[in-house]
Protein backbone atom coordinates (compact mmCIF):
# COMPACT_ATOMS: atom_id res chain seq x y z
CA UNK A 1 0.00 0.00 0.00
CA UNK A 2 1.01 3.74 -0.74
CA UNK A 3 1.43 6.38 1.91
CA UNK A 4 -0.84 8.11 2.98
CA UNK A 5 -1.86 11.28 0.38
CA UNK A 6 -0.48 14.93 2.19
CA UNK A 7 -2.11 17.74 0.34
CA UNK A 8 0.27 20.68 0.77
CA UNK A 9 -0.91 23.14 3.57
CA UNK A 10 -0.32 25.96 0.63
CA UNK A 11 -3.68 24.73 -0.92
CA UNK A 12 -6.22 26.74 0.74
CA UNK A 13 -8.97 23.92 0.33
CA UNK A 14 -6.96 22.27 2.53
CA UNK A 15 -7.93 22.16 5.98
CA UNK A 16 -5.43 22.42 8.89
CA UNK A 17 -6.87 19.61 10.34
CA UNK A 18 -5.90 17.53 7.52
CA UNK A 19 -2.26 18.35 7.58
CA UNK A 20 -2.05 17.61 11.25
CA UNK A 21 -3.64 14.33 10.56
CA UNK A 22 -1.21 13.61 7.78
CA UNK A 23 1.89 14.26 10.22
CA UNK A 24 0.56 11.67 12.54
CA UNK A 25 -0.09 9.30 10.10
CA UNK A 26 3.85 9.95 8.63
CA UNK A 27 4.97 9.85 12.18
CA UNK A 28 3.23 6.04 12.84
CA UNK A 29 0.88 7.50 14.85
CA UNK A 30 -2.30 5.86 13.60
CA UNK A 31 -4.71 6.66 16.81
CA UNK A 32 -3.52 10.71 16.20
CA UNK A 33 -4.21 9.94 12.48
CA UNK A 34 -7.07 8.47 13.10
CA UNK A 35 -8.87 11.08 15.04
CA UNK A 36 -7.22 13.64 12.68
CA UNK A 37 -9.01 12.15 9.81
CA UNK A 38 -12.44 11.76 11.78
CA UNK A 39 -12.44 15.36 12.59
CA UNK A 40 -12.18 16.60 9.21
CA UNK A 41 -14.87 14.28 7.99
CA UNK A 42 -17.01 15.44 10.61
CA UNK A 43 -16.77 19.09 9.08
CA UNK A 44 -16.52 17.82 5.37
CA UNK A 45 -18.06 14.60 4.66
CA UNK A 46 -17.02 14.93 1.09
CA UNK A 47 -12.94 14.91 1.40
CA UNK A 48 -11.78 12.48 -0.37
CA UNK A 49 -8.40 12.88 0.79
CA UNK A 50 -9.25 12.35 4.36
CA UNK A 51 -11.45 9.28 3.67
CA UNK A 52 -8.54 7.49 1.53
CA UNK A 53 -5.96 8.09 4.44
CA UNK A 54 -8.16 7.17 7.15
CA UNK A 55 -8.97 4.20 4.51
CA UNK A 56 -5.26 3.78 4.53
CA UNK A 57 -4.87 3.86 8.59
CA UNK A 58 -8.31 1.22 8.70
CA UNK A 59 -5.94 -1.29 6.74
CA UNK A 60 -3.17 -0.87 8.52
CA UNK A 61 -4.45 -1.94 11.44
CA UNK A 62 -6.31 -5.04 9.49
CA UNK A 63 -9.50 -3.84 9.33
CA UNK A 64 -10.02 -4.57 5.82
CA UNK A 65 -13.61 -4.38 5.54
CA UNK A 66 -13.68 -0.87 6.61
CA UNK A 67 -10.87 0.48 4.02
CA UNK A 68 -12.49 -0.86 1.41
CA UNK A 69 -15.99 1.04 2.25
CA UNK A 70 -13.93 4.43 3.02
CA UNK A 71 -11.82 4.08 -0.21
CA UNK A 72 -14.81 3.18 -1.95
CA UNK A 73 -16.32 6.62 -0.80
CA UNK A 74 -13.76 8.38 -1.65
CA UNK A 75 -13.50 7.41 -4.97
CA UNK A 76 -17.48 7.71 -5.29
CA UNK A 77 -16.29 11.83 -4.94
CA UNK A 78 -13.11 12.09 -6.52
CA UNK A 79 -11.32 9.63 -8.65
CA UNK A 80 -7.75 9.13 -8.13
CA UNK A 81 -4.53 6.78 -8.65
CA UNK A 82 -4.00 6.31 -5.35
CA UNK A 83 -7.22 5.27 -3.65
CA UNK A 84 -7.57 2.92 -6.63
CA UNK A 85 -4.33 1.44 -5.86
CA UNK A 86 -5.22 1.13 -2.33
CA UNK A 87 -8.45 -0.33 -2.77
CA UNK A 88 -6.71 -2.64 -5.41
CA UNK A 89 -4.32 -3.50 -2.10
CA UNK A 90 -6.87 -3.80 0.41
CA UNK A 91 -9.14 -6.35 -2.03
CA UNK A 92 -6.30 -8.24 -2.61
CA UNK A 93 -6.22 -8.71 1.22
CA UNK A 94 -9.51 -9.81 1.30
CA UNK A 95 -8.74 -12.46 -1.15
CA UNK A 96 -10.36 -10.93 -4.37
CA UNK A 97 -7.63 -11.11 -6.33
CA UNK A 98 -9.49 -10.12 -9.87
CA UNK A 99 -11.42 -7.42 -8.27
CA UNK A 100 -7.72 -5.87 -7.10
CA UNK A 101 -6.02 -6.71 -10.46
CA UNK A 102 -9.04 -4.58 -12.05
CA UNK A 103 -8.45 -1.60 -9.43
CA UNK A 104 -4.18 -2.22 -9.89
CA UNK A 105 -4.34 -2.12 -13.89
CA UNK A 106 -7.15 1.19 -13.52
CA UNK A 107 -4.55 3.14 -11.01
CA UNK A 108 -1.90 2.13 -13.96
CA UNK A 109 -3.92 4.28 -16.16
CA UNK A 110 -4.44 7.05 -14.16
CA UNK A 111 -0.82 7.03 -13.45
CA UNK A 112 1.09 5.93 -15.72
CA UNK A 113 4.40 6.78 -14.45
CA UNK A 114 4.08 5.46 -11.08
CA UNK A 115 5.68 2.04 -10.62
CA UNK A 116 3.70 0.97 -7.47
CA UNK A 117 1.12 0.41 -9.30
CA UNK A 118 3.12 -1.96 -11.59
CA UNK A 119 4.82 -3.18 -9.19
CA UNK A 120 1.65 -4.39 -6.71
CA UNK A 121 0.02 -5.61 -10.04
CA UNK A 122 2.98 -8.16 -10.98
CA UNK A 123 2.63 -9.22 -7.64
CA UNK A 124 -0.88 -9.83 -7.93
CA UNK A 125 -0.62 -11.83 -11.52
CA UNK A 126 2.37 -13.96 -10.67
CA UNK A 127 0.50 -15.21 -7.97
CA UNK A 128 -2.64 -15.96 -10.23
CA UNK A 129 -0.02 -17.82 -12.31
CA UNK A 130 -0.19 -15.28 -15.16
CA UNK A 131 3.43 -14.96 -15.53
CA UNK A 132 3.73 -13.18 -18.80
CA UNK A 133 1.75 -10.49 -17.54
CA UNK A 134 3.25 -10.19 -14.37
CA UNK A 135 6.63 -9.88 -16.62
CA UNK A 136 5.02 -7.04 -18.75
CA UNK A 137 4.21 -5.28 -15.20
CA UNK A 138 7.55 -5.46 -13.87
CA UNK A 139 9.43 -4.66 -16.98
CA UNK A 140 7.19 -1.38 -17.03
CA UNK A 141 7.87 -0.61 -13.21
CA UNK A 142 11.37 -0.86 -14.00
CA UNK A 143 11.30 1.76 -17.01
CA UNK A 144 9.89 4.07 -14.64
CA UNK A 145 12.12 3.32 -11.62
CA UNK A 146 15.38 1.16 -12.08
CA UNK A 147 16.12 -1.09 -8.95
CA UNK A 148 17.33 -3.91 -7.47
CA UNK A 149 14.17 -4.52 -5.65
CA UNK A 150 12.42 -4.15 -8.97
CA UNK A 151 14.95 -6.60 -10.94
CA UNK A 152 14.66 -8.71 -8.45
CA UNK A 153 10.58 -9.03 -8.77
CA UNK A 154 11.06 -9.04 -12.71
CA UNK A 155 13.71 -12.10 -12.46
CA UNK A 156 11.01 -14.10 -10.26
CA UNK A 157 8.77 -14.09 -13.11
CA UNK A 158 11.31 -14.66 -15.60
CA UNK A 159 12.56 -17.53 -13.63
CA UNK A 160 8.81 -19.13 -13.60
CA UNK A 161 8.73 -19.31 -17.24
CA UNK A 162 12.51 -21.31 -17.25
CA UNK A 163 14.51 -18.66 -18.08
CA UNK A 164 17.02 -19.19 -15.63
CA UNK A 165 19.73 -17.97 -17.34
CA UNK A 166 18.15 -14.16 -18.16
CA UNK A 167 16.97 -14.76 -14.54
CA UNK A 168 20.41 -14.78 -13.15
CA UNK A 169 21.17 -11.99 -15.28
CA UNK A 170 18.55 -9.60 -13.72
CA UNK A 171 19.96 -10.55 -10.04
CA UNK A 172 23.89 -10.39 -10.93
CA UNK A 173 22.70 -6.71 -11.77
CA UNK A 174 20.46 -6.37 -8.72
CA UNK A 175 23.74 -7.37 -7.02
CA UNK A 176 25.49 -4.76 -8.41
CA UNK A 177 23.42 -1.59 -8.04
CA UNK A 178 23.39 -3.07 -4.34
CA UNK A 179 25.18 -5.65 -3.27
CA UNK A 180 23.81 -5.96 0.42
CA UNK A 181 20.47 -6.91 -1.26
CA UNK A 182 19.46 -9.86 0.64
CA UNK A 183 15.75 -11.07 -1.28
CA UNK A 184 18.40 -11.06 -4.76
CA UNK A 185 21.09 -13.09 -3.23
CA UNK A 186 18.05 -15.86 -2.14
CA UNK A 187 16.32 -15.60 -5.14
CA UNK A 188 19.96 -15.71 -6.98
CA UNK A 189 20.56 -19.02 -5.20
CA UNK A 190 17.28 -20.53 -5.97
CA UNK A 191 17.73 -19.95 -9.74
CA UNK A 192 21.24 -20.96 -9.59
CA UNK A 193 19.82 -24.38 -7.36
CA UNK A 194 17.68 -25.24 -10.14
CA UNK A 195 20.58 -24.57 -13.03
CA UNK A 196 22.28 -26.85 -11.01
CA UNK A 197 24.90 -24.64 -10.56
CA UNK A 198 24.99 -26.38 -6.96
CA UNK A 199 28.00 -24.49 -5.68
CA UNK A 200 27.50 -21.45 -6.78
CA UNK A 201 23.82 -21.68 -4.94
CA UNK A 202 25.28 -22.72 -1.89
CA UNK A 203 27.16 -19.28 -1.56
CA UNK A 204 24.61 -17.12 -2.91
CA UNK A 205 22.16 -18.31 0.28
CA UNK A 206 25.11 -18.43 2.67
CA UNK A 207 25.16 -14.36 1.72
CA UNK A 208 21.21 -14.19 2.04
CA UNK A 209 21.17 -15.82 5.08
CA UNK A 210 24.30 -13.85 6.72
CA UNK A 211 22.07 -10.65 5.28
CA UNK A 212 18.64 -11.88 6.81
CA UNK A 213 19.57 -14.97 9.29
CA UNK A 214 15.26 -15.02 10.12
CA UNK A 215 14.31 -15.82 6.86
CA UNK A 216 13.07 -19.22 6.78
CA UNK A 217 13.04 -19.58 2.89
CA UNK A 218 17.29 -19.14 1.99
CA UNK A 219 17.70 -21.40 4.69
CA UNK A 220 15.55 -24.24 3.47
CA UNK A 221 17.40 -23.94 -0.06
CA UNK A 222 20.55 -23.42 1.65
CA UNK A 223 19.72 -26.86 3.40
CA UNK A 224 19.00 -28.55 0.38
CA UNK A 225 21.84 -27.38 -1.67
CA UNK A 226 24.55 -28.26 1.25
CA UNK A 227 22.19 -32.21 1.07
CA UNK A 228 23.86 -31.95 -2.75
CA UNK A 229 26.84 -31.65 -1.91
CA UNK A 230 27.14 -34.23 0.46
CA UNK A 231 27.69 -32.02 3.61
CA UNK A 232 24.88 -33.92 5.38
CA UNK A 233 25.89 -32.06 9.09
CA UNK A 234 25.83 -28.72 7.82
CA UNK A 235 22.17 -29.70 6.21
CA UNK A 236 21.11 -30.93 9.70
CA UNK A 237 22.09 -27.62 11.06
CA UNK A 238 20.21 -25.56 8.70
CA UNK A 239 16.84 -27.72 8.61
CA UNK A 240 17.29 -27.83 12.45
CA UNK A 241 17.02 -23.49 12.29
CA UNK A 242 14.78 -23.85 9.66
CA UNK A 243 12.08 -25.39 12.31
CA UNK A 244 13.74 -22.82 14.80
CA UNK A 245 12.21 -20.62 12.28
CA UNK A 246 9.13 -22.14 11.16
CA UNK A 247 8.00 -24.34 13.97
CA UNK A 248 4.78 -25.46 11.67
CA UNK A 249 6.83 -25.96 8.59
CA UNK A 250 5.93 -30.05 8.46
CA UNK A 251 8.00 -30.51 5.55
CA UNK A 252 11.25 -29.29 6.72
CA UNK A 253 10.92 -31.33 9.91
CA UNK A 254 10.50 -34.77 7.95
CA UNK A 255 13.39 -33.67 6.03
CA UNK A 256 15.22 -33.49 9.21
CA UNK A 257 13.97 -36.20 10.72
CA UNK A 258 14.68 -38.02 7.32
CA UNK A 259 17.98 -37.15 7.73
CA UNK A 260 18.20 -38.07 11.47
CA UNK A 261 17.54 -41.53 10.38
CA UNK A 262 19.89 -42.04 8.18
CA UNK A 263 22.67 -41.24 10.63
CA UNK A 264 20.49 -43.65 13.31
CA UNK A 265 19.12 -41.31 15.44
CA UNK A 266 15.57 -43.16 15.32
CA UNK A 267 14.94 -41.07 18.46
CA UNK A 268 15.80 -37.75 17.16
CA UNK A 269 13.06 -38.76 13.87
CA UNK A 270 10.67 -39.46 16.02
CA UNK A 271 10.28 -36.30 17.71
CA UNK A 272 10.44 -34.49 14.64
CA UNK A 273 7.81 -36.69 12.99
CA UNK A 274 5.28 -35.95 16.27
CA UNK A 275 5.89 -32.26 15.59
CA UNK A 276 5.28 -32.88 11.88
CA UNK A 277 1.88 -34.50 12.50
CA UNK A 278 1.02 -31.62 15.12
CA UNK A 279 1.22 -29.63 12.29
CA UNK A 280 -0.36 -31.49 9.37
CA UNK A 281 -2.15 -35.10 10.61
CA UNK A 282 -2.72 -36.60 7.55
CA UNK A 283 0.56 -35.86 5.88
CA UNK A 284 1.52 -39.71 4.90
CA UNK A 285 4.95 -38.62 4.29
CA UNK A 286 5.88 -37.82 8.17
CA UNK A 287 3.59 -41.51 8.88
CA UNK A 288 5.30 -43.28 6.82
CA UNK A 289 8.82 -41.98 8.43
CA UNK A 290 7.38 -42.20 11.66
CA UNK A 291 6.67 -46.24 11.36
CA UNK A 292 10.18 -46.32 9.77
CA UNK A 293 11.49 -44.78 13.32
CA UNK A 294 9.35 -46.74 15.31
CA UNK A 295 10.45 -49.99 13.72
CA UNK A 296 14.28 -48.82 14.52
CA UNK A 297 13.08 -47.76 18.29
CA UNK A 298 11.75 -51.87 18.29
CA UNK A 299 8.41 -50.73 18.49
CA UNK A 300 7.35 -53.47 15.29
CA UNK A 301 3.56 -54.35 16.01
CA UNK A 302 2.78 -49.96 15.94
CA UNK A 303 4.80 -49.56 13.37
CA UNK A 304 2.97 -52.20 11.37
CA UNK A 305 0.13 -50.81 12.43
CA UNK A 306 0.85 -47.59 10.86
CA UNK A 307 1.79 -49.44 7.86
CA UNK A 308 -0.87 -50.60 7.39
CA UNK A 309 -3.28 -47.91 7.58
CA UNK A 310 -1.02 -45.60 5.23
CA UNK A 311 -1.83 -49.01 2.39
CA UNK A 312 -4.84 -49.26 3.02
CA UNK A 313 -5.56 -45.27 2.70
CA UNK A 314 -4.44 -45.24 -0.87
CA UNK A 315 -2.13 -42.14 -0.66
CA UNK A 316 1.25 -41.43 -2.11
CA UNK A 317 2.93 -43.18 0.14
CA UNK A 318 0.48 -46.79 -0.24
CA UNK A 319 3.22 -48.46 -2.00
CA UNK A 320 6.08 -47.69 -0.28
CA UNK A 321 4.04 -48.89 2.75
CA UNK A 322 3.11 -52.28 1.46
CA UNK A 323 6.49 -52.98 0.28
CA UNK A 324 7.90 -52.19 3.83
CA UNK A 325 5.26 -54.21 4.76
CA UNK A 326 6.17 -57.26 2.14
CA UNK A 327 10.00 -56.87 3.20
CA UNK A 328 9.63 -57.56 6.70
CA UNK A 329 7.63 -60.52 6.02
CA UNK A 330 9.51 -61.87 2.87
Amino acid sequence: MTAPTDTPSAMPSTPPDLDLAVLHHLRGDLEGAEAGYRAVLAASPDNATALNNLGFAAAQSGRFDEARELYERSLAIEEGATARLNLGNVRAALGDLESAIAELSRATELAPHDPTAFDNLGQLLLLQGRIPEAEAAWRQALAIEDGPRLRTALATAVAATGRLGEAAGLLHQALTLDPQFGAAWAQLGAVLLLRGDVASAGEALANAKRLDPDDPGPRRHLALALLSLGRTDEAVVEFGELVRLAPDDATSRVDLAVLHLSAGRAAAALTQLDRALEAAPDDDRARLHRAFALRELGRITEADELLSAIADGGGEQADRARQALADETS
